[in-house]
């Protein structure tokens, strides 16, 4: 994740510039495959009020790739991530 973070802070960013108070958390829910692909991302919870930001952080997830999980099993992750401007 914290390699691409830039990339989700991004999808923060666009929205932060039409509306300067968004700020909240937003719990995701992704499935990481056999092959380290994300295979299904979700918001688990979300008070930050903007559906975009919530896309487009959907969006990033599922085209991010992990390292191949140890097994070859699947890896159900939940990931907080805090948005506010500064």
């Amino acid at each position: 994740i914290k390699q691409n973070l830039n990339r989700i802070k991004y999808c923060y960013q666009k929205q932060v510039q039409q509306d300067a108070s968004l700020l909240g958390r937003v719990v995701s829910s992704f499935t990481i495959a056999k092959d380290g692909t994300v295979s299904s991302a979700r918001v688990k919870e979300s008070n930050l009020q903007s559906p975009k930001v919530e896309r487009c952080l959907i969006r990033t997830l599922q085209r991010l790739n992990f390292p191949k999980p140890r097994g070859g099993g699947f890896v159900l992750v939940t990931y907080p991530f805090s948005f506010q401007s500064v």
